[in-house]
């Protein structure tokens, strides 16, 4: 194994033991739709995500409609999805799930080599469910604080706890660990997964604009809600303001529908918002 790929390993051991001990003030943790500290500056950013919605992600999307089909679109998506094998993985032993984590790992295997790298999904089809965690939910798990709601550029909602975990989300990544020149291969895959994302959910984010009185309110809300529900492991679908749909100017994965489970079967760990498939 080279020093690349050990990069992620090291970074978690050195940095989880520490992330332990952070601590906010107990005023910022974020309690129902909790503080905004920030609202103006937060503002400001959130209108220039939507300018570059409005300018730059809406036409590519659209673009990307037009020479793309429905099947495609979703399967360029479960490709992604399968990417973030490693940050679901670590994430879910981080808070004790070795269940869930050996589920990610064999939908991984299975989807990786039966699935064609993750372009197909034979491991929903099987009943393999996934567990979708990340580093922000593991720390939160934790019981370290959220620390104040701020918007991050071009990323979206987030808070000190939750940018700090999507650092550690971008190291915990198929593409950061085995490419040669990451930063390049994450820039235009990340580019590729971003607009594809959008002309997916290009209808349920203008279902969202039109239904809201304050879109701004509407996404804050609908984002500490959701990663509330998350955090607590509860089923994130009945926290959601319709028609926002989960991911939803969230910097994660959009993700795919993952089988109910079975009556009489223990409480799994929350699963991200299904999108409708055939």
């Amino acid at each position: 194994m080279n020093r690349q790929r050990l990069l992620p390993i090291a970074v978690l051991a050195v940095a989880l033991p520490l992330a332990g001990c952070v601590t906010y003030p107990r005023k910022w943790d974020v309690h129902e739709k909790g503080p905004d500290p920030y609202e103006r500056p937060n503002r400001s950013i959130f209108g220039f995500n939507e300018g570059v919605d409005d300018y730059v992600l809406d036409p590519l999307a659209h673009g990307w409609q037009a020479i793309t089909f429905e099947g495609l679109r979703k399967s360029v998506n479960k490709f992604f999805i399968n990417l973030g094998f490693p940050r679901r993985f670590v994430a879910n032993l981080g808070q004790g799930q070795v269940k869930e984590a050996g589920s990610e790992l064999g939908r991984f295997v299975l989807n990786t080599t039966v699935g064609l790298v993750g372009f197909f999904d034979p491991a929903t089809h099987l009943g393999m469910k996934r567990y979708e965690e990340d580093f922000g939910q593991m720390f939160g798990r934790w019981g370290i604080g959220t620390g104040p709601y701020w918007v991050l550029p071009l990323l979206g909602p987030s808070n000190p706890r939750d940018t700090v975990g999507l650092a550690f989300d971008t190291l915990f990544d198929v593409r950061t660990i085995a490419a040669v020149t990451p930063v390049v291969t994450l820039a235009w895959t990340g580019v590729v997964d971003v607009v594809n994302r959008r002309a997916i959910h290009d209808e349920d984010i203008d279902k969202a604009r039109e239904a809201s009185l304050d879109f701004y309110v509407f996404t804050r809300d609908a984002y500490l809600d959701r990663r509330k529900a998350l955090i607590a492991n509860e089923d994130v679908r009945e926290t959601l303001p319709a028609p926002i749909p989960g991911d939803l100017y969230e910097f994660e994965n959009g993700e795919d529908a993952q089988p109910e489970a079975e009556s009489g079967a223990p409480d799994a760990p929350a699963e991200t918002p299904p999108d409708a498939e055939p």
